[in-house]
């Protein structure tokens, strides 16, 4: 069970969370997080070929992108296809950025293998080491008789049995001391059981074993060899890294990491981990539900339970496939309600890459002309800038103060970010719109804070915000419309381009009133269905009750509309300077 402290400050929190009426009181004091990262390319890039030189098919790719993107529940972002360490393809769907560094969630997990595997080679530690004899923290008999045959590898595994979980760590400053003590589910190796937690725990130990941090030994070992540059990795209260998620990388270096694993180890003829370690990790040791997927898992790396491969996967659809036989890697990232691989992307990739291939294919100019022109036409920064004309009139150089009582839980960052970055909005106060270069400006006010930001029309435009001090890039996409009522509308998509968050902002005009209404996605579907199955375990029920006011599903789902797909009733100031 949670530590029952753990467990009150944890139920708190999701209670300020759903109380729309208020802003979210943190536990633990914010901070920043997340520095501003620059656009750029991938140094010591991949060289980049036509597909048919490495035996694929440019139609065959074309057909797999246009799927991708008929599929609007896969929220595909961007996709990267190599074989034989060339990249054949590249696509970036909408307003996103190939050269962004991207938030890759649990797919970190396999570079936090790859670091153990570095220690291993050297001889510092071996995957059969006891965590009881690592940490000076478990140096009470009680507590070392209690962890009494908990290995790395059962870490590396998900095979540990503690139940100290990340929703708990949001209220926690010492996340080692309570991963020691938390209370154990089963014999440890035994039972597989996915807790983002073990791979924080194998990140201090690597900083224990290595007498530095993880991203310092990876930058020495790894990145600085294979020029991946403009990392960034989210550290704990106490300055560890998070381990199971946290990192930032740009795709194309993340798909370097992949293709060390397909190749054994070797970067480019160097060797840098051993082919023993790599074997080992991708070698299935436990094995998963199978409602989570058609994989198994290894070291950090999931591991295809009826095809060769292996996968870094990250929620919401963040993935490294790597297909060993051919030498086929496909990397994507995506925004999907998804936690590990649910969704039918897995099957619609496995069906274009998991066979046979070639060598080589006849040049084919017709299709690979076709392929480009197809790839341009997916990125939205390929269309024309438009500008503001009749329709924007409604709503230009005019202020609206919004007067609802719920306008304090509401605000421009995605509440998924707020909740990982533990940095809560102080609500909105007004929305106003004002033209900038013949395009218009979105001035979004809260509390503590001012948002400008161009909206491009036609074409993205894109703008670093800062939400105190975490520092992201935000392409503003809008267009002007009207509603089933015929009241003309400002629809604003915020895509949050670092993240797979997208904030969505409908401005409703109706005469000196204004309806602003908010969604987001991953949303209200992905976050009612989770506090739908806490409600189903008799163990956090009667908790979730107390923090929801209610356990019933239809109720949980109100209450997640209410916090995620607000909208509020706005009057108008006067004009806006």
């Amino acid at each position: 069970m949670m530590n029952l402290a753990t467990a009150s400050r944890t139920f708190q929190l999701l209670t300020r969370i759903l109380d729309v009426r208020s802003s979210t009181e943190p536990f633990l004091p914010a901070a920043p997080e997340k520095p501003a990262i620059p656009l750029g390319d991938a140094a010591q890039p991949f060289p980049r070929a036509a597909p048919e030189s490495q035996g694929v098919s440019s139609r065959q790719i074309r057909s797999f992108l246009e799927e991708l993107d008929r599929d609007k529940s896969l929220y595909t972002q961007s996709v990267m296809i190599l074989r034989n360490g060339t990249v054949l393809c590249e696509a970036a769907y909408g307003a996103q950025d190939l050269r962004a560094a991207k938030y890759t969630f649990s797919a970190c997990k396999s570079v936090v293998s790859l670091a153990v595997g570095l220690l291993s080679d050297d001889g510092v530690l071996s995957v059969h080491d006891e965590v009881a004899g690592i940490f000076d923290e478990a140096g009470t008999t009680a507590l070392r008789r209690r962890l009494k045959g908990m290995t790395v590898e059962d870490l590396l595994t998900m095979r540990s049995g503690v139940l100290f979980t990340e929703a708990e760590a949001l209220t926690e400053t010492d996340w080692v001391r309570r991963f020691l003590g938390a209370t154990l589910k089963g014999e440890p190796g035994k039972e597989f059981a996915y807790n983002s937690l073990n791979t924080y725990l194998l990140a201090a130990i690597v900083r224990l074993k290595a007498g530095k941090s993880l991203t310092e030994l990876l930058q020495e070992r790894l990145f600085d060899p294979m020029g991946i540059t403009g990392v960034h990795w989210e550290t704990c209260p106490k300055g560890i890294e998070k381990g199971g998620w946290g990192l930032y990388i740009r795709p194309e270096d993340l798909a370097k990491l992949g293709q060390l694993v397909m190749d054994g180890g070797l970067w480019q003829g160097e060797r840098l981990l051993s082919r023993a370690y790599i074997d080992a990790a991708a070698t299935a040791y436990a094995v998963p539900p199978e409602t989570a997927g058609d994989f198994n898992y290894g070291y950090q790396i999931w591991v295809g339970r009826r095809e060769n491969t292996f996968l870094f996967n990250g929620m919401l659809g963040q993935n490294v496939l790597g297909f060993r036989d051919s030498g086929i890697i496909v990397l994507t990232h995506a925004g999907a309600d998804t936690d590990f691989q649910e969704s039918r992307y897995f099957e619609i990739v496995s069906r274009y890459f998991g066979g046979a291939f070639p060598s080589r294919l006849p040049e084919d100019r017709d299709a690979q002309s076709g392929l480009a022109s197809f790839v341009r036409s997916l990125s939205a920064y390929s269309r024309p800038p438009e500008f503001a004309g009749e329709a924007a009139a409604p709503f230009l150089n005019r202020s609206f103060t919004v007067r609802d009582e719920r306008a304090p839980s509401a605000g421009l960052l995605p509440m998924v970010l707020q909740a990982l970055y533990n940095n809560y909005t102080a609500g909105v106060v007004s929305v106003a719109v004002s033209e900038k270069g013949g395009m218009p400006e979105l001035i979004y006010r809260e509390k503590d804070a001012m948002y400008r930001l161009p909206v491009g029309l036609g074409r993205p435009a894109v703008t670093e915000l800062d939400f105190r001090g975490n520092v992201f890039h935000v392409a503003a996409l809008g267009r002007f419309t009207h509603d089933e009522e015929e009241r003309p509308v400002f629809y604003i998509r915020l895509e949050f381009i670092e993240t797979p968050c997208v904030r969505i902002l409908k401005l409703v005009s109706d005469g000196p009133r204004l309806f602003l209404r908010q969604t987001e996605t991953p949303g209200v579907p992905y976050v009612s269905e989770k506090l739908c199955q806490t409600a189903r375990s008799p163990l956090y029920r009667p908790l979730l009750l107390l923090a929801a006011g209610g356990a019933e599903e239809d109720y949980l789902r109100f209450k997640t509309r209410q916090v995620l797909s607000p909208e509020l009733d706005c009057a108008e100031e006067g004009p806006e300077k």
